[in-house]
Formats: structure tokens, sequence, C-alpha cells
């Protein structure tokens, strides 16, 4: 399965990389695509580059993540053709992980409208501006409506991407992954809702 992580100046490193971690772990089912708008360098929050291949929305399948980050806002005021490409790329993929305020881009798009997603840590009127009509479950770690699952803070990603490794292939796989990296990771105790 493919595993595209969509990135934008200023993402938030753990937001990505948590999870690219989860699913790298098992290259044998799941294949890591780094992409962004143009192709090239993005730069995260903390410095770190990465190569990304320029995303083709029509080519997306089985797993798409939108990291969050202080770049978020940026994309949601000035790159309208970007919130476009996520938006047909959410519709491709089969399943849509959202990190953080990741959950507000996607929000932008009219994908999540009437939908719940997981409350995190941000500026309260910011997110009543870029998250109207959508349900924030508070207190939660993760959560999934349908194929849209969305997260609190950059380390519930690594629980919801556990999570999702556990539903797609099996959760003694999961458990075996977060074991390897030293994740005390509650497979009985997670509190992600499922819709």
């Amino acid at each position: 399965m493919n595993v595209n992580i969509i990135l934008f100046d200023e993402f938030e490193t753990l937001d990505a990389f948590g999870p690219a971690q989860i699913f790298g772990r098992v290259p044998e089912h799941f294949h890591i695509n780094y992409l962004s708008e143009n192709g090239g360098i993005i730069s995260s929050s903390q410095g770190a580059g990465i190569w990304t291949e320029e995303l083709w929305p029509e080519e997306i399948s089985d797993v798409l993540i939108i990291p969050g980050g202080r770049g978020a806002k940026r994309l949601l005021y000035l790159e309208k053709e970007l919130l476009e490409h996520i938006k047909k790329s959410a519709e491709m993929a089969d399943y849509c992980l959202m990190v953080e305020n990741g959950s507000a881009i996607l929000a932008q798009t009219g994908l999540l409208y009437r939908r719940k997603i997981a409350d995190y840590s941000y500026d309260e009127n910011w997110k009543r501006m870029f998250t109207a009509g959508i349900v924030r479950i508070p207190d939660i770690r993760w959560m999934a409506d349908g194929k849209y699952y969305s997260c609190s803070d950059s380390f519930s990603s690594i629980d919801m991407s556990l999570g999702v490794v556990a539903e797609l292939l099996d959760i003694d796989v999961a458990a075996k992954i977060a074991s390897q990296l030293g994740y005390g990771w509650d497979c009985e105790e997670h509190d992600g809702i499922l819709l």
C-alpha cells in the first residue's frame, strides 16, 4: 500500500515523521511517498529538509497523511491551488489521516463538513474560523469518522498510525512495531473512536 505524506513549508516534523516511522517499519506492506505541490525540498518548522515528489492527486491511492504545523496558516490563506489538490487527493485515498491542525486544512475543502474530529490545542478563534461546521471532540487522542482519522497532537499521530496498521494488517503487527520502537502502546487502552 502507498502511504502518501503531503508536505508544505513549516510543517511540524513529528506530525509527518512519527507516522512515517510506524508505516516505514513494515516496508513489505507500505511504501512511503513524500509529496508537495511542486516537488523539491520542503523544510519543516524545525528546519528538517526533505526531498518531495510533485503531488498528482489523481495518482493518490491507499493512505494519505496531512501533517499540521505553522505552515498550515499560510497554506489556508495563500495556497488555494494546493488546497484543491489536497481535496482531490483525500477523495482518492482510502484512509485520510490528519495530525493536529492538519484537520483544519482538510476542513477548508468542505470534506469534513458535519464530521467529527479530535480537538487539538491551538488558538480558539482560529479553530472556530477554519473548522466551522465540524464537531471537535475534546479530551481524546485520536478518532476516526469514516475514512477520516484525526488526532490531537504530534505524539497521538503515532497511536493513530498504529491503530491504522492494526486495522489494515493485524493488531499483532502494530504491537510488534511499537515494541521495536520502545513505544509504550497499549492496544487495549487506545481511545480512538471509530464512527
